[in-house]
C-alpha cells in the first residue's frame, strides 16, 4: 500500500509541474510584442487615410505662382512647355533689388485714345536682405519702395486714397496729422516723401502751336491757366502715407496760413487773391513731368499730324508716376528628357544618356503685385564638360620599351646674337 501511495504522489507532483510549465510558456508568448499587430490595427488604417499626403519633393513641385510669367517667357524662347519645366534652385546669395520711376500717360481725343509709357533706369542695385523664401524676401522689399521725394507747385488739390494718410510740416514747426484731403493755394510748394505712387487727371488738355519753343524758355503752358480760385483745383492723387512740407514759393519761412474745412481736410491759403497766373513757370504742378509731356507732345503730333493745329483738339489728361521694385537674381530650371529629344542622340553610345537637362539664367523683372514681370531674361552660357582618358587606356598594354621612338629634326647650333 505505501508503494502504491507514494506512486500516486509522485505522479500528482509531475502532473502539477507539467501545468505550471504549460501556463508559464502560455503566459511569455502572449507578452511577446509583435509590431505588426499595431500597424495592422483598424483604428490605425483609419488614421493613416486621414492624414494628409506627404508634399512632393522641391524638384518635382509645380512651377510657383510668382515665377509664372517669368517662365512663360522662358519657354517660348526655348520652345519648352511651361507646364513640364520645373525651378530647380534660386541663388538667393546673389539677388539684387533696385527700384525706378515708371511713367504712364493717357491722353484721350475725340475718337483716339493713346498710351503712352515711359520709365526711368535703375540708379542702384542693393544685396536683397533674405528674411524666409525667395517670394517673402522680394515682397517685403517691394513694400518698402517709395518714390524719391519730389515738389509740386500749386494750386492744386490733393488726395490720399485708401486707408492712408497724410501728415502736413508747416513753418515754424507746425505740424498736422490724420489727413486726408490738402488744398494747396496760388503760390505755395509741397514737398512729398514717401509716396508710392501719384496719379493727375485734366479734363481740358490741349496742345499749342509753337509748344517746343514755350518749353525751352520754361513758359509751357501744358498744365491750363486758372483765372481765379473759384474754379476747381486740378486733381492730384498719390497712395502711401505720405508726409507733405509745404512753404511760401518766394520765402521758404514765411508762415503760411490754414483753414480746417473738416477734420480731415485742410486748405493752404495763399497771400493775395489772384486773377491770373502769375507764374509763367508752374504750367503743371510736377515739375519732373515737362521733360515727359515734352516727349508727350511730340508722339502725339507725329500720330495724329495737322489735325492739332487745324482744328485745335482739346483732350483728356491722365497721368501716373509710380515707384517699381526691381529684382535681378540667377535661375536654374530642369526639365524631362525624352528619348525623342535631339540632344539625347548626339551623345556617344557608350555614354550615359542624362534623364534631366538645366539650364541657368539672369532674369531681371519687376514686382507688379504678387507677380514678376519679365523684363531681362539672358540665358547663361551652360557648363560644358570636357573627355578626357588616361594614358595608359591610349596606350592599351604597349609598354614604353615597344613604343617607337620620335626622332626629332636635327638644327644647327645657333646663337641668338643680333650683330
Amino acid at each position: 500500500m505505501v508503494a502504491i501511495h507514494n506512486r500516486f504522489y509522485a505522479i500528482f507532483l509531475l502532473t502539477s509541474l507539467l501545468q505550471t510549465l504549460i501556463s508559464y510558456t502560455v503566459t511569455t508568448e502572449a507578452a511577446v510584442f509583435n509590431i505588426s499587430n499595431l500597424l495592422n490595427h483598424p483604428l490605425n488604417r483609419s488614421l493613416r487615410q486621414d492624414l494628409p499626403a506627404p508634399p512632393p519633393p522641391p524638384s518635382q513641385s509645380s512651377p510657383s505662382h510668382f515665377l509664372k510669367d517669368v517662365l512663360k517667357v522662358i519657354s517660348a524662347r526655348q520652345n519648352w512647355t511651361s507646364e513640364k519645366i520645373r525651378v530647380f534652385d534660386v541663388d538667393m546669395k546673389n539677388v539684387k533689388v533696385g527700384s525706378l520711376r515708371r511713367y504712364e500717360f493717357r491722353v484721350q481725343f475725340a475718337k483716339s485714345d493713346l498710351e503712352f509709357k515711359f520709365s526711368d533706369g535703375v540708379n542702384s542695385w542693393k544685396k536683397l536682405r533674405k528674411k524666409g523664401g525667395f517670394r517673402s524676401s522680394v515682397l517685403r522689399a517691394s513694400s518698402k519702395t517709395v518714390l524719391n521725394k519730389f515738389e509740386l507747385e500749386g494750386p492744386f488739390e490733393l488726395h490720399v486714397d485708401g486707408d492712408d494718410q497724410l501728415s502736413l510740416l508747416l513753418p515754424l514747426n507746425t505740424t498736422y496729422t490724420g489727413l486726408k484731403r490738402v488744398l494747396v493755394g496760388e503760390g505755395i510748394t509741397v514737398k512729398v516723401k514717401g509716396a508710392r505712387e501719384i496719379s493727375l487727371f485734366h479734363a481740358d488738355f490741349g496742345f499749342a502751336v509753337n509748344r517746343s519753343s514755350e518749353v525751352e524758355e520754361g513758359r509751357g503752358q501744358f498744365w491750363p491757366l486758372r483765372p481765379s480760385l473759384c474754379m476747381p483745383l486740378p486733381p492730384i492723387r498719390i497712395s502711401g502715407a505720405a508726409t507733405l512740407v509745404a512753404y511760401r514759393t518766394r520765402n521758404s519761412d514765411a508762415h503760411v496760413e490754414t483753414a480746417f474745412l473738416s477734420k480731415d481736410m485742410i486748405e493752404l491759403i495763399p497771400e493775395k487773391c489772384y486773377t491770373k497766373h502769375s507764374q509763367k513757370k508752374g504750367a503743371c504742378p510736377f515739375d519732373s513731368l515737362t521733360s515727359r509731356l515734352a516727349s508727350l507732345e511730340k508722339l502725339t503730333k507725329a500720330l495724329l499730324g495737322d489735325r492739332i493745329k487745324q482744328k485745335g483738339l482739346s483732350s483728356v489728361l491722365k497721368a501716373k508716376i509710380s515707384a517699381s521694385t526691381v529684382i535681378r537674381f540667377r535661375l536654374e530650371l530642369e526639365k524631362d528628357v525624352k528619348y525623342s529629344d535631339t540632344s539625347r542622340h548626339t551623345l556617344a553610345e557608350w555614354r550615359t544618356k542624362p534623364k534631366v537637362v538645366r539650364l541657368s539664367f539672369e532674369v531681371v523683372a519687376r514686382v507688379d503685385a504678387e507677380k514678376l514681370k519679365p523684363m531681362v531674361v539672358k540665358k547663361l552660357r551652360p557648363f560644358i564638360a570636357a573627355e578626357s582618358a588616361a594614358w595608359s587606356i591610349l596606350m592599351s598594354n604597349i609598354s614604353f620599351t615597344k613604343f617607337p621612338s620620335v626622332l626629332v629634326p636635327p638644327e644647327a647650333l645657333t646663337l641668338d646674337v643680333k650683330w
